[in-house]
Parts: C-alpha cells; sequence; structure tokens
C-alpha cells in the first residue's frame, strides 16, 4: 500500500508527514485488502483563508483498492483535526467494503 501526499498551502514538515502517514497506516488494519500491494492511498491537504475558521483546513482522503473507490472530506480549524475526522469518517465506507468483499468471497 502507498500513501501519496497532495499539498496546498500546507507546510508539511517530516514530522508531520510521519505523524499523518502513521494516522493513515492505522487504516491499513481494518480491512486486509487495503494494505496489500494494489491499494493506495491518496491524501490531500489544503489550507485556504476562511470566513469560518473551522473551515480553514480541508482533508480530502480517497483510498483506491481493488474493485472500488472510497473517499471522505473533512474540514476543520487544524490540519491535525481535519486528519482525526477524516479518519473516522472512512471507517462507514471501509466496513461496507470489508462486507461487500466478504460476501463476494463467500459466493465462490
Amino acid at each position: 500500500m502507498q500513501i501519496k501526499f497532495h499539498t496546498q498551502n500546507v507546510d508539511l514538515s517530516e514530522e508531520r508527514q510521519a505523524y499523518i502517514r502513521e494516522k493513515f497506516e492505522k487504516i491499513t488494519h481494518w480491512a486486509d485488502r487495503i494494505s496489500d500491494e494494489s491499494s493506495e492511498i491518496k491524501v490531500d491537504l489544503i489550507h485556504q483563508d476562511s470566513k469560518k475558521p473551522e473551515d480553514a483546513y480541508e482533508c480530502h482522503l480517497t483510498v483506491y483498492v481493488p474493485g472500488d473507490t472510497l473517499r471522505a472530506e473533512a474540514h476543520s480549524d487544524s490540519l491535525e483535526n481535519a486528519v482525526d475526522e477524516v479518519i473516522e469518517k472512512i471507517k462507514s465506507p471501509i466496513e461496507r467494503y470489508k462486507d461487500k468483499t466478504h460476501h463476494m468471497s463467500d459466493r465462490h
């Protein structure tokens, strides 16, 4: 599994990138097919001036898995909070994907 970062107006130091990578690596434990070599995680981190401070940071998460694409998005006042929120939001699509792949493997 690969994790690719794309940033827009965000200073992503090595420490910060390692912290975020560690957070996203946790989701690979939720489903076996996410951790295999054919899967990829794309993380878009965006900072923009906003009238609402709670929308200043955006985190878009796209998980490419065999046969499907899972997405989640979060907005927050800090990059770390946006990352935590997007991880919580991706849990449900991952569970649906796990159920779908489990049912498909039961048919064969």
